[in-house]
């Protein structure tokens, strides 16, 4: 379904926490890569050009006609939104309609477009205002190329007090990167100065995603877990608009779910917790990759990853038990929950929001960690090949000299056992696994034990030196 582009009211321009979008080459790239997104792509090709302070965005969305593209780059214009209701139940990563209009403000504003139920596209050019001021028909195929020039070029200041072009790039990658995560069915092909950069394949999960970007990291050193979280109970939903208080006294708007009034007690419709959230958890298994520092706990909500002081600390401390000392896990969370639960509306970035319920979410990531990291057949695949690997032990143990007996026999009560052994004295042993082909994990009445195999065999080598060695006279010569 096709959205048109409207010019915002006064009264929801009036509540937007609007701010300073375009401030740096990365933020061109995440605002048409978010535009893209919403327009349902697939595939989005990003072109940068840092010498001549260009960027180039390219997808294969659903396009627009001629009426939307002229007013795509009007102030508070979008398709995201229509009243200051729709501020309170965001499902779209753009909803304030700035940042067409600042690009256009700040450079050389190109837009080439063709819905998919057309077959002519339009190339549009804009002045400083985010009026047309070139309109001329193109072949081009479905979807958008929005083509930003000469960025910054009215604000020499600011060009010099951007970081360097080396930095620049490092952040267009890890932007690019971020967004990957929360959208991993998306195809991305990034070239710089008209030459291959790097491409992010598609998965089906952010654990697919995750070694592209990490490169020691590979897919088997990931577990993930999606769970279904019932919506806490209690909580408000977005509904008629009306305004009242949370818990904590902030003040919010919800539906007829829970309402309070100053002539009405709380009343409660439905009790039963809804489960249209859903919780999804890529974690790095402790004992085969961590990080030096924290760099790689990511938080992220309805498909756009944000800072969560809170919801990062409680990653950290759930598995600060099981990571060797110094180190971090790596660990990236998505909650896709219900727009209610959530404020977009604090942060011009959007890159903070408002988490209600906070603790509920909370507990509920910890929850998440504790079952992802649970050893099984199903959370461990590699169990389910502990008997092959007993039954290739037994051949080798046939074949080898070892003459291994794998029944424990009991020892015989004697006096020796009141006196204090002074020689080493064959132990029986029962080999149950095998590790990384290079120790033997043994049991033991005793306990178990963990053989490396390699100064086995010498033990081994050395023994039967030992068993087989004489004195040989010498004959004078």
């Amino acid at each position: 379904m096709i959205v048109n582009i409207q010019t915002l009211p006064t009264d929801v321009v009036n509540l937007i926490a609007a701010g300073e979008v375009i401030d740096s080459f990365a933020a061109v790239v995440r605002e048409l890569a978010e535009n893209a997104l919403d327009a349902n792509a697939t595939r989005i090709a990003i072109a940068v050009f840092p010498d001549l302070w260009r960027v180039r965005v390219a997808d294969n969305g659903t396009g627009m006609d001629l009426t939307n593209l002229q007013n795509a780059a009007s102030p508070h214009s979008t398709s995201k939104i229509r009243s200051k209701d729709d501020l309170y139940k965001i499902t779209s990563l753009g909803f304030r309609g700035e940042a067409l209009h600042s690009l256009a403000a700040l450079a050389d504003l190109e837009i080439c477009s063709r819905r998919v139920d057309t077959i002519e596209g339009w190339r549009v050019t804009y002045n400083t205002q985010g009026e047309p001021v070139e309109i001329e028909t193109v072949a081009i195929a479905p979807g958008t190329v929005v083509t930003v020039s000469n960025l910054f070029g009215n604000w020499s200041m600011r060009r010099q007090g951007l970081p360097t072009i080396t930095q620049q790039l490092r952040l267009i990658q890890t932007t690019i990167q971020q967004i990957a995560l929360c959208h991993p069915h998306i195809t991305w092909q990034v070239k710089q100065n008209d030459h291959p950069w790097f491409t992010i394949s598609p998965g089906t999960s952010s654990r697919h995603i995750l070694p592209q970007i990490i490169k020691q990291v590979r897919l088997s050193d990931l577990q993930e877990l999606i769970v279904d979280v019932p919506t806490p109970l209690g909580s408000r939903e977005w509904g008629d608009g009306e305004m009242g208080r949370w818990e904590d006294g902030e003040m919010g708007r919800w539906g007829d779910k829970q309402l309070t009034t100053n002539n009405q007690q709380p009343t409660t419709n439905n009790q039963q917790p809804t489960t249209n959230n859903k919780l999804s958890l890529v974690l790095g298994l402790p004992d085969r990759c961590h990080r030096h520092r924290a760099d790689w706990v990511r938080v992220a909500t309805n498909g756009r990853l944000v800072r969560s002081p809170e919801l990062e600390q409680t990653i950290l401390s759930a598995m600060a038990r099981t990571l060797p000392r110094d180190r971090y896990p790596i660990c990236f969370l998505h909650l896709h929950i219900c727009p209610s639960q959530i404020d977009w509306n604090r942060h011009p970035a959007k890159a903070e929001i408002y988490l209600h319920s906070l603790s509920y979410w909370q507990e509920q990531v910890t929850k998440s960690i504790e079952q992802a990291l649970r050893i099984s057949a199903t959370h461990l695949p590699e169990a389910s090949h502990l008997h092959r690997v007993e039954k290739l032990l037994k051949v080798s143990e046939e074949k080898a000299g070892y003459h291994l007996n794998r029944s424990v026999q009991p020892t015989p009560q004697t006096n020796l056992e009141h006196q204090k052994i002074t020689e080493l004295e064959l132990i029986e042993l029962r080999a149950i696994a095998q590790v990384h082909n290079r120790y033997i994990l043994a049991e033991h009445p005793t306990g178990m034990w963990l053989i490396e195999q390699h100064i086995a065999h010498e033990r081994v080598l050395y023994e039967q030196i030992c068993d087989r060695w004489q004195l040989l006279p010498l004959e004078p010569p």
